[in-house]
């Protein structure tokens, strides 16, 4: 197991040299210019490795999964075609290990980016929001249809208590894309890229991500490529949108239906951790040969489907029981977001991606892997 560092590229806040200077031994980077569904060049990749100025590219992520491919559309076949030639082309210049994700339309998912905690900011997501934010500003058809009624009771109750700020602000995070969201949205053109999963049950949504995996596993395999898949985040739906990969049961479906090495997980511990029936120490031991990559960060989780993020090694998830069966393992991983913390508080970064708040919990992890490897 080994520290890496999501690196957004040269718009990237933060420089290569900042990201070198926190002892990370890898970067978690992609092309996040390319159009979803193009073929990254081998050129464009050669690029990419050189503005690492010599950081070694650990970990793709990610090859995001073209809406065409997650609809099984008429396009597919074409765009499976597109994704096998990223592989190959990743490969050939020497990167072995691509996380990507199977969610529909949205990506990781927050209503609000700027909850105070003591010692700095955090990233949240509040199960009250999300339901106000579902039955009166999106206005979903059928949407109350999906929640119990004393949450819809109490979505109303908030809903009365929200300012137009508060609105806009949870509209705003919800449709303009967070880093590594692969769009961003109007209310208007949310509905029309929403209206598809009406048709799509989570059975056949799952039959599209084994037709993705049959596909693209065996030239993995060929290719001695890891690929890793993201988890839900949050692991619920979402506006109604379809999540498979969310729970225990889901993982072990997933990795069944291709059974080989290449066809692999991103442990994501703040993903899988904020759902409350998520064993987390369980799931790392049951799957530790299929996990290729690896997401630190933690959550303390709420009631109505809410949960904040916390520092790394304070909140609901136990770290250190879930590092454990995984340090021998030469895996990559990240500290996954961080606090607002000294000097990130007065220069713009992305949210959730800070340089002094992830470096702490990058040296946490450091501390906590070092420490358990001593006694292991």
């Amino acid at each position: 197991m080994y520290p890496t560092w999501r690196w957004y590229g040269p718009n990237d806040p933060i420089t290569i040299d900042e990201v070198k200077a926190t002892g990370a031994q890898g970067a978690v980077t992609a092309l996040h210019h390319v159009k979803n569904g193009e073929v990254w060049s081998r050129p464009a990749i050669q690029q990419r490795k050189k503005e690492l100025d010599g950081l070694p590219w650990s970990v793709v992520e990610s090859v995001p999964v073209h809406e065409g491919i997650k609809q099984n559309m008429t396009e597919a076949p074409s765009l499976l075609e597109n994704y096998k030639a990223c592989i190959r082309n990743l490969a050939a210049e020497g990167i072995n290990t691509i996380c990507y994700n199977f969610m529909p339309v949205l990506d990781w998912t927050r209503t609000r980016l700027t909850v105070p905690v003591t010692g700095g900011t955090t990233v949240a997501l509040y199960g009250l929001d999300l339901a106000a934010f579902d039955l009166f500003i999106f206005k979903r058809e059928g949407a109350e249809k999906d929640y119990p009624a004393d949450l819809l009771a109490r979505a109303q109750e908030h809903w009365e208590t929200l300012t137009k700020a508060d609105k806009e602000e949870i509209t705003d995070n919800m449709l303009k894309g967070l880093p590594g969201a692969e769009e961003s949205f109007t209310l208007e053109s949310f509905r029309k890229v929403v209206a598809p999963y009406r048709q799509i049950s989570r059975s056949v949504f799952k039959d599209n991500l084994r037709r993705f995996l049959e596909a693209v596993v065996p030239v993995a395999e060929e290719e001695g490529v890891n690929l890793t898949i993201h988890p839900d985040d949050p692991p619920w739906p979402v506006v109604g949108l379809p999540r498979i990969v969310s729970t225990h049961a889901d993982l072990a479906e997933l990795l069944g239906m291709v059974d080989a090495t290449a066809n692999g997980l991103c442990l994501c511990t703040g993903s899988l951790g904020a759902r409350g029936d998520n064993d987390l120490p369980a799931m790392a031991k049951a799957f530790a040969d299929r996990i290729h990559f690896l997401h630190f960060r933690n959550v303390t989780k709420g009631p109505h489907a809410s949960f904040a993020e916390s520092g790394h090694l304070i909140g609901d998830v136990d770290m250190a029981a879930v590092m454990r069966p995984l340090l021998e393992r030469n895996i990559p991983y990240r500290p996954d977001h961080g606090f607002t913390l000294l000097d990130d508080r007065k220069r713009r970064t992305n949210p959730g991606y800070s340089l002094y708040g992830r470096m702490k919990g990058l040296a946490e992890l450091e501390g906590l892997r070092t420490g358990l490897s001593a006694v292991s």
